[in-house]
């Protein structure tokens, strides 16, 4: 057992009273120094743990933590079997890993030009360009108190390497990211490209990469910190470290097997007829989905800055308003046809000419046909009987339907596009409305054409075209595109009868060059004298060549146009647009697996 005696009995040390305070308060202090530290601790290890490890790695690697990943394009890759359980997605427009090399011109043992001298020649091979190189390496080595000097970008492995091996202090390399296109100049002006601003930054320039720059790029970090006279960052005052957020995926519409397929052979054919540019789409008329849209001249992304024009970078599909010609006559025949005013076998008299006011209004064929019902019209694609057709209406309610179709406004498709031009429609004088019913006098860009003729293939419904499918973000979170419900703009019984006219375009008409084999199509050309604005007039021997069409008629897959502008061989739409429609609507029947129709 414990004797608790001595202890009981021990004798007091003189002067301990006055010793116990101090104690306490020594205690105390520990206890608050001690509490001070562990809150120090925790602050640098949990609180502000992302900002003291920017601060203890390579300058380098700070910057990579303050600059997002820029999100990647996606499209649809259905393989050979359009039949597919699942749709795989291919990227067209991703990251790939370069090489950067960076200077550290307060570290260098070696003067600028020295430095310079060694690296330019493994930089830029070319003897001309590397002058110019050299003299932008010594100015930004000379910056003798920047803690950081990019130097060259995209610099491939095999270069890096012998840099490495010069062991130069203050040269360094690490990998960074650039955009890649793997397909090159397929897709080019719907994709865009990613170049830099003035401020230095990446940013996305046309396409979807500009269009949804600010989603793509996702948001940058934050630092802030004091720094020494070196420049360097030190930890002590206000600290605030925001690591970035890496952009979102954008999902498009487009079939990679037909966006191939159709800019392939659309580049090759405008060559072959020397059109000075050339556009195709090819959408889901049921649905407003891009399959595919081209645009020519394209570009390769990959290396934009060799492009001359800066037109080549435009989407020509939706951007480029052009006045259609005969491919609009079904729309002023829809009107027409929806408000009971003709039927497909109303007849009037062609004499050849037409007088409105001072203006003497003929065919393209300058000849007098006789009498034609209005399924001929449109098979001989007849300007008077379009004109005749446009009579029988009141000019308010043409422009009405002409409204409701889509024209003069935008579609809202997820890229930069022009609205067209239908102003003269709201001029007073008849001649307006006569030229406007064949296509003259207004402007549609051919994105805004097809919206009008999935209306019809639509049973008289408009959908809004799209392109972006869904945009997945970082977050995990996906959102699909909100699709508004279609709208009845015409009856489906004008919608049947007018496709049933088309059908006789292709199959007794102007369009036969058009059609496929064992498919009824319905379809129609346009050949559209090209304004002259500065001269008030027309040129004389310049024209756009269009034809559009869908198929097949009981369910159609695709409506699709073909556009050039200004071909040198062929003098109408027919030996020009309809030997291509004919071959990718071929290609599309057997892409989507369409059993041939009973004919």
């Amino acid at each position: 057992m414990l004797d608790l005696t001595r202890w009981k009995n021990r004798k007091k040390v003189p002067g301990s009273k006055s010793l116990e305070p101090r104690i306490k308060i020594l205690a105390i202090c520990l206890v608050v120094f001690g509490v001070l530290i562990i809150g120090k601790l925790f602050d640098f290890q949990v609180l502000k743990f992302e900002f003291y490890a920017a601060l203890a790695s390579d300058q380098h690697e700070v910057y990579k933590k303050l600059f997002p990943s820029r999100g990647s394009i996606y499209v649809k890759d259905k393989g050979s079997s359009i039949l597919a359980a699942e749709e795989n997605l291919y990227p067209l427009s991703i990251n790939k890993d370069y090489n950067l090399v960076y200077g550290q011109p307060k570290f260098l043992e070696k003067s600028p030009e020295e430095v310079a001298g060694m690296l330019a020649p493994i930089l830029e091979p070319d003897e001309k360009k590397r002058e110019e190189l050299l003299k932008d390496l010594v100015a930004k080595l000379s910056k003798q108190d920047d803690p950081y000097e990019p130097l060259a970008h995209k610099v491939e492995d095999s270069q890096a390497e012998m840099i490495n091996n010069l062991k130069l202090k203050g040269i360094k390399t690490s990998k960074e990211t650039f955009r890649y296109y793997p397909e090159n100049n397929i897709g080019a002006n719907v994709l865009g490209y990613v170049g830099f601003a003035d401020d230095g930054t990446r940013k996305g320039y046309y396409g979807i990469e500009g269009y949804f720059n600010k989603e793509l790029a996702g948001r940058q970090g934050e630092i802030q910190s004091e720094k020494d006279i070196t420049g360097t960052l030190i930890s002590v005052g206000e600290k605030k470290f925001v690591q970035a957020k890496d952009g979102d995926d954008i999902v498009l519409t487009i079939d990679k097997t037909v966006q191939f397929e159709v800019c392939s052979q659309l580049n090759q054919h405008a060559k072959v007829v020397e059109a000075d540019s050339a556009a195709a789409i090819v959408m889901n008329p049921q649905t407003g989905e891009i399959i595919a849209m081209c645009s020519w001249p394209d570009f390769d992304p990959n290396d934009y800055g060799k492009v001359k024009n800066a037109a080549d970078f435009k989407n020509r599909a939706v951007y480029d308003a052009y006045e259609p010609g005969s491919i609009f006559k079904p729309v002023t025949m829809a009107a027409a046809l929806d408000l009971g005013k003709i039927t497909p076998e109303t007849t009037y008299i062609d004499e050849g000419a037409v007088k409105i006011d001072e203006y003497t209004i003929r065919n393209s064929d300058k000849q007098a046909h006789g009498k034609k019902t209005m399924t001929q019209v449109l098979e001989s694609s007849l300007n008077l009987g379009t004109i005749f057709a446009m009579r029988q209406m009141d000019h308010k309610d043409f422009r009405k339907y002409v409204e409701k179709f889509g024209f003069g406004k935008e579609t809202g498709i997820e890229l930069t596009e022009s609205e067209g031009n239908i102003a003269a429609m709201q001029k007073k004088g008849e001649i307006f409305f006569a030229t406007a019913s064949f296509g003259q006098g207004i402007t549609a860009t051919p994105l805004q054409m097809v919206q009008a003729f999935s209306v019809i293939a639509n049973g008289g419904k408009l959908v809004k075209p799209y392109i972006v499918e869904e945009v997945r973000k970082t977050e995990g979170i996906v959102i699909k595109t909100e699709r508004p419900e279609p709208i009845q703009i015409i009856s489906s019984r004008t919608a049947t009868l007018l496709t049933g006219m088309l059908v006789s375009v292709i199959k007794n008409g102007q369009g036969k060059k058009a059609a496929v084999p064992g498919y009824y199509m319905a379809g129609k050309s346009g050949t559209a004298q090209i304004a002259n604005y500065e001269a008030g007039g027309y040129y004389a021997n310049k024209t756009n060549h269009s034809f559009i069409g869908f198929a097949p008629i009981r369910d159609p897959a695709f409506v699709m146009i073909i556009k050039f502008e200004n071909p040198k061989k062929g003098s109408f739409a027919e030996s020009t647009t309809m030997p291509l429609f004919s071959r990718l609507a071929k290609f599309l029947l057997d892409y989507y697996h369409v059993v041939p129709d009973d004919i």
